[in-house]
């Protein structure tokens, strides 16, 4: 990752570049096994762009938890939201459970790993009309799942 963040760096400049140019926004999407993988990774973006205006994120807790059993997920979440929120313009919503194998095995929301509360906490105080777009959505489960997203 640390080799990559460069090269990252680079292309999302020269993205940001086009962005500016055609008065649009670039959302980029941090996830722990790619170079924008932590808030400090995004906070460095953040500080080299210089855009608030073109320059959004989309949060997605499932792809930030990599080690579930070992985080303090309320502690965790507020130091995202407290120092990246108002960057964060969609939220992608979904959950997991892992395998015997620590494979990524998606859940029905609020019955897998996440723990939500903080994150509805935060969108209930801050940002109540965020899009909030729902992954890897099984229809067996969507009743169960709506209702959940209904909470929020």
């Amino acid at each position: 990752k640390k080799i990559w963040y460069p090269f990252m760096m680079d292309s999302i400049k020269r993205v940001m570049e086009e962005a500016q140019k055609l008065d649009v926004k670039l959302a980029v999407e941090p996830v722990y096994w790619h170079p924008l993988e932590n808030v400090e990774a995004v906070l460095d973006v953040i500080d080299q762009v210089q855009d608030s205006e073109h320059l959004r994120l989309i949060f997605d807790a499932s792809n930030l938890l990599e080690f579930p059993e070992n985080t303090d997920q309320e502690k965790y979440w507020s130091q995202w939201l407290d120092k990246i929120g108002g960057y964060i313009d969609v939220m992608h919503i979904k959950d997991f459970t892992l395998d015997d194998n620590r494979a990524y095995v998606p859940a029905r929301l609020g019955e897998g790993i996440i723990a939500y509360d903080t994150i509805i906490q935060w969108l209930r105080q801050n940002k109540p009309d965020m899009y909030l777009l729902r992954e890897e959505m099984n229809p067996e489960f969507a009743r169960a799942d709506i209702a959940f997203l209904k909470k929020f």
